[in-house]
């Protein structure tokens, strides 16, 4: 299991031109790109669509490259992010809709389709304990803004967490893969 790719630098690539800004925890956006290709199949055509951690759009902007959605929101708590969010999706000839909020107290007047997104992780910023919170609170989060048949793609480096939470709120895992080994990182799809 590993995915093999080759960079000819005699040939000008322009695929990521739209990824100017970023931070610190941004995904890459080749990375971005493999989660969608690999999770496309189970992608909505004209999905209602929401990124709960969007950082700076990479994850929103790939999906909507592949398969068009029909109104994407991505969620952030950082002020930077969101700005440089709306810059990158701008460079991508894009509309997403982004909002400076906690994913927590976020609710919207209809249910969306899909929540696809980068889980936080342990970094400079971010406790073991800050993170097991977030996803003890995902998920009944999600089954709130998520309609029937609603589908989660997430992309995760604390695959113990989820497996002993999503269960409890009445989500199915319909497909796994492994990413990375170290640090181990998994693409995993539930549905309501």
């Amino acid at each position: 299991n590993y995915y093999l790719f080759v960079k000819l630098y005699t040939i000008d690539d322009h695929r990521f031109d739209y990824r100017k800004e970023y931070i610190p925890t941004s995904i890459k956006p080749v990375n971005a790109a493999l989660l969608v290709q690999l999770a496309k199949d189970y992608m909505k055509p004209d999905a209602q669509i929401l990124d709960p951690f969007c950082g700076v759009g990479t994850m929103l902007i790939e999906r909507q490259k592949v398969i068009k959605g029909n109104t994407s929101y991505g969620i952030d708590h950082s002020p930077e992010a969101i700005e440089k969010a709306i810059i990158n999706t701008n460079l991508a000839d894009q509309i997403i809709h982004y909002i400076n909020k906690d994913f927590f107290s976020f609710s919207h007047e209809y249910l969306f389709d899909e929540i696809f997104t980068e889980m936080p992780y342990v970094s400079g910023q971010k406790s073991e304990a800050a993170i097991l919170d977030v996803y003890k609170n995902f998920f009944p989060a999600a089954k709130r803004l998520l309609g029937p048949e609603g589908t989660i793609i997430m992309y995760t480096r604390n695959r113990e967490y989820v497996d002993n939470l999503y269960r409890k709120h009445y989500f199915n895992l319909i497909k796994e893969w492994k990413i990375t080994e170290k640090p181990e990182s998994w693409l995993m799809i539930f549905r309501v």
